[in-house]
């Protein structure tokens, strides 16, 4: 056997060797890439949120809102740039399971969301929830949801009230539950008699009612149903634990300066 056969040989197998060690080496990395929330490297981030008044809705042409205006600022402070897309509330949570949108705001921290969801820390607002009647209703609550029984409810579809009352509707204690897709949509219903009683986070429902010319026309029953934290919550198909870590230092330095307090005053005079 040539010297030359024998080198030739000796190169044309150690080829075939590294050929087969990459190709090993790609198969393992495809295989690891696989297994693992993919990181985020988009520009971008874009959030969803809920069109709802005075939080988040357009006017004008333009996004305005208490949680838009908050939102927009932390992430200016933590140096991400950041869209917000405004839609109806069922939209949102589907647009953020499938992946479609890199967060939502402001949703319950639910048992039932974390399996599409990754929430933030830091408390992006503390919901107080309420019934709300018509001015000239005799419909009166003490705290005891079961007295309101035979009352006709209207509520937003795959909208969380909080932990009471989202138990209440799924056991059935209401005769009657009436379901519509914006808060506006819900408060026309009160207003034209469709339904007796609505559930609503108290600065939406009043706002929207002012919107409508109907705020002298609705009246809120006290005691209160509950006050629920809400937060930003990212989808579980990338990793945002950077995003999530500097947006909560971002959102408590905005609460600490006295930022988030001048937001919200503007809008809740």
């Amino acid at each position: 056997m040539s010297m030359t056969y024998r080198l030739s040989l000796s190169v044309t197998r150690y080829v075939q060797k590294l050929s087969q060690s990459l190709y090993v080496c790609a198969v393992l990395a495809a295989l690891f890439t696989a297994t693992i929330p993919q990181t985020v490297f988009a520009e971008t981030i874009v959030l969803a949120a809920a069109d709802s008044t005075p939080t988040a809705y357009t006017e004008n042409g333009k996004q305005s809102g208490i949680l838009v205006d908050v939102i927009n600022e932390a992430f200016k402070r933590a140096d991400y740039p950041v869209e917000i897309k405004i839609m109806p509330w069922a939209r949102c949570l589907k647009e953020v399971k499938d992946g479609n949108v890199d967060g939502i705001f402001s949703a319950y921290d639910i048992k039932e969301r974390h399996a599409f969801l990754t929430y933030a820390t830091e408390v992006l607002i503390t919901q107080v929830q309420a019934f709300f009647v018509l001015k000239d209703s005799t419909i009166t609550f003490d705290g005891d949801l079961t007295k309101l029984s035979d009352k006709s409810i209207g509520i937003i579809i795959q909208t969380s009230y909080g932990p009471r009352l989202d138990l209440a509707l799924k056991n059935g204690t209401f005769v009657k539950v009436d379901q519509t897709t914006s808060a506006p949509l819900n408060v026309k219903k009160l207003l034209e008699g469709r339904v007796e009683i609505i559930p609503s986070y108290r600065h939406v429902v009043l706002s929207t009612a002012k919107s409508l010319g109907a705020v002298n026309q609705i009246k809120e029953l006290s005691p209160e149903i509950e006050a629920i934290p809400s937060y930003l919550a990212f989808t579980k198909k990338r990793n945002f634990t950077n995003i999530i870590r500097d947006f909560n230092k971002a959102l408590l330095s905005m609460k600490n300066d006295g930022t988030y307090d001048i937001i919200f005053n503007n809008y809740i005079k």
